[in-house]
């Protein structure tokens, strides 16, 4: 990874990688994220890892399958694997916080870099997604991260798009310029 910090004008975040899942040996990932005010992450869950997420500065909203819980400083949540969830911040103050990500994902690294990079370069759209299909099923799948509810049966398509897009060679040419 050429940077540690990376942030997104479009998501409103700043993510510091304070330990990587290859400086931990696999075993976390590590990374401290300042949310501005009204800056949120859409809903989604991971089948190969686990977040545990503690409010250092502020308050966040985490929402957990159906239910909203408020986090202040001192404040943390456990999300399991396949938890559907997302954070977002309803204050007119940022707030910061550490998510720590067990096993270390190298796909979640390569998230943040990509897409904070993308998004500095103004291709993304206004939600904070690639307008580029390939490049979009690309993130999604490299990322572990999935789509739930009625548009998990976006899930095929993202993964044929991930396929199409390594053999078009679009994962080398995203690594090489953003990772």
């Amino acid at each position: 990874m050429k940077n540690r910090v990376h942030s997104n004008p479009i998501l409103g975040n700043r993510i510091e990688f304070k330990e990587l899942c290859e400086d931990t040996s696999g075993t976390r990932t590590v990374a401290e994220i300042t949310l501005d005010p009204w800056g949120s992450i859409p809903l989604h869950y991971h089948n190969e890892f686990s977040e545990y997420y503690e409010v250092l500065e502020g308050e966040l909203k985490m929402q957990l399958g159906k239910e909203i819980k408020t986090l202040k400083k001192g404040d943390y949540v456990l999300i399991p694997i396949k938890m559907v969830h997302r954070y977002f911040n309803e204050t007119g103050q940022s707030v910061k916080f550490k998510v720590v990500i067990q096993p270390g994902n190298i796909g979640y690294q390569l998230l943040v870099s990509v897409l904070n990079g993308l998004a500095r370069d103004g291709k993304v759209r206004k939600n904070g997604l690639p307008g580029n299909w390939l490049i979009r099923g690309y993130l999604s799948v490299a990322s572990g991260s999935n789509v739930p509810g009625i548009l998990s049966w976006l899930q095929p398509l993202l993964n044929w798009l991930y396929k199409l897009a390594v053999k078009k060679g679009i994962d080398k040419q995203l690594l090489s310029k953003y990772y």
